[in-house]
């Protein structure tokens, strides 16, 4: 009996697909996200994730891989302007659709075939909103440097203020009344003023995406020309630390992504590397792997990383770890949702005292 349920069930999803979709789209069309799409955008990844699920229910079949689908779908909703809410009220009303489907058809819905559909559901759902929020993060990690844009501009006018006034002191006071604890004085405010300034306009002309509202346009960038100008932008800190950074990727080689995102990638992968490399060496490599793929790393010779803590690191917001608490975790886990918005994997290799690297996967043409 269930078989046949399940085999009727398929049948139903493959022959009244379109159907399906018309009476999902009628009731989407009420949420406030999707009141001005056309009909090709509001369905998006939705027919292949209703592929998926008829071959998840054919009898036999390994259950179909929704992840990347999923992914997808939740980065164009947040293009299109949905809430997340609106992302796993979509989910759910096809849900439904297909359930008042079975229920006219008089399929029962129980059993093996219910427990599918709603795992694979559930997973969509879970995966579409992780996609979602990444780019949500992302977003609000640009606010974040557009109000500190201001910020930092508005420095400039009491800062250079300031600097006048020290300046007068120094002019304007007799030399018989500087005496040593005026002259360090003028010059410790000196020196914090000087300080303060170059580092204002160091922020203000490194930060090149200050200010921008992000929207990824996908692409195919010239890799090493990327990383270059992610290393230039942190060449202070490496100073900082003593450490060399070598860019050791073909000039050749090309990926398909938006500058900004590969950008975050390798900042974050960088910065981090530079954390825990005193005085030490740090490699940007990548190679082919085949006609479809990259396989990218960032190699330091720094600290290391403890076995107990190697599983964690690309959690969000884990507490108890010096190396989170130093500014570890979230950035991190920033690299692996961007990573996985591509379609690839990450992962890490680490010894205490000899270093980490970590690898992931890109996309080298057009992904879907």
């Amino acid at each position: 009996m269930e078989n046949q349920n399940l085999i009727r069930l398929v049948t139903l999803i493959r022959e009244q697909r379109d159907d399906l979709l018309a009476r999902w789209r009628r009731q989407v069309r009420h949420l406030p996200g999707a009141a001005h799409l056309d009909a090709p955008t509001i369905n998006d990844q939705v027919p292949e994730l209703l592929d998926s699920l008829a071959d998840s229910l054919e009898p036999r079949h390994e259950p179909a891989e929704t992840n990347a689908i999923s992914a997808e779908h939740g980065l164009l909703r947040w293009q299109a302007g949905f809430d997340v809410t609106e992302v796993v009220a979509e989910y759910n009303i096809l849900r439904q659709c297909l359930v008042e489907a079975a229920e006219q058809e008089k399929i029962t819905l129980s059993g093996e075939p219910l427990h599918i559909i709603n795992n694979t559901f559930d997973e969509a759902i879970g995966k579409a909103v992780k996609a979602f929020e990444t780019m949500m993060t992302i977003e609000l990690q640009h606010r974040h440097d557009e109000h500190l844009a201001f910020v930092l501009h508005d420095l400039r006018t009491p800062l250079e203020a300031l600097s006048l006034a020290t300046t007068l002191l120094e002019r304007s006071l007799p030399n018989e009344q500087k005496n040593a604890a005026v002259n360090s004085a003028l010059s410790v405010l000196r020196g914090n003023i000087n300080r303060l300034t170059l580092r204002v306009r160091h922020v203000l002309s490194t930060a090149s995406g200050l200010g921008r509202s992000f929207r990824p346009v996908f692409a195919l960038l010239n890799l090493r020309v990327q990383v270059e100008k992610v290393v230039r932008d942190l060449e202070p800190l490496a100073t900082s630390a003593g450490t060399t950074v070598r860019n050791e990727i073909d000039d050749q080689l090309e990926l398909y992504s938006d500058e900004i995102l590969i950008a975050q990638i390798f900042e974050n992968l960088l910065s981090n590397a530079l954390k825990f490399t005193s005085q030490g060496m740090i490699e940007i490599g990548a190679r082919e792997l085949g006609d479809d793929q990259l396989e990218c790393w960032v190699k330091d010779s720094g600290q290391g990383i403890p076995a107990s803590e190697i599983d964690r690191v690309f959690e969000r917001f884990e507490t108890g770890s010096e190396r989170e608490q130093s500014g570890m975790g979230l950035g991190l886990a920033i690299v692996k949702e961007i990573v996985e918005l591509h379609k690839g994997e990450i992962r890490v290799e680490s010894e205490v005292g000899k270093g980490s690297t970590f690898s992931f996967i890109l996309p080298r043409k057009e992904f879907s």
